[in-house]
């Protein structure tokens, strides 16, 4: 089974290498879009073994992730992780562990499965249930964690998105495409650092 890391990144020089390192050990390849960062993050992705496509400008997190898909089109197994670092690669086996034992198409690493820290502030709590909410209405499906960036997606999965939405409105996209085709949806409980 033929798997891929994408780690859509803007300015992640900071932590962009350990993301690529530690993710490189769970999966074939890591690439990074690159969207038009001003600082050493391709340079750094490079050196740390990742493939990367650069952006010569920011186009925003949706169409990196085009891209991302688009190269991995003939993948049998697709993770993303933010490249910021707050996400812990060495997850990647809970994430896709439903993947593998056919029990998902689209596994979304939750934040807030178990509900949310107590030193998550209450503007950050509000904002995500409203987001939450109004994905889960509109994609008719119930996950705690509409905007995480750390998911595991079948070969099934990796065509059926659109990606219309360039900005940060495509995690919520993506789960509705999920819906809209189907398939099965799980999440996973993931930290947060």
């Amino acid at each position: 089974m033929k798997s891929i890391v994408i780690i859509p990144a803007f300015n992640e020089e900071i932590a962009i290498e350990s993301v690529i390192l530690k993710s490189s050990l769970y999966v074939d390849d890591v690439l990074v879009i690159d969207d038009g960062s001003n600082d050493n993050t391709s340079k750094i992705a490079k050196s740390s073994g990742a493939r990367v496509i650069t952006h010569t400008k920011n186009l925003g997190k949706g169409f990196a992730l085009k891209d991302g898909f688009n190269f991995a089109k003939d993948y049998d197994l697709v993770v993303t992780i933010d490249g910021d670092g707050q996400h812990n690669p060495d997850e990647i086996p809970i994430l896709i562990d439903p993947i593998l034992n056919d029990g998902a198409d689209f596994v979304n690493g939750s934040r807030y499965l178990n509900g949310f820290e107590e030193n998550t502030p209450t503007y950050r709590r509000i904002g995500q249930k409203v987001l939450d909410i109004a994905t889960n209405i509109s994609a008719g499906i119930k996950v705690t964690d509409s905007q995480s960036g750390f998911r595991a997606f079948s070969k099934k999965a990796i065509s059926v998105f659109r990606f219309n939405d360039a900005g940060f409105g495509i995690e919520s996209e993506m789960l509705a495409d999920a819906a809209d085709n189907n398939l099965k949806i799980v999440e996973v409980p993931i930290p947060v650092r």
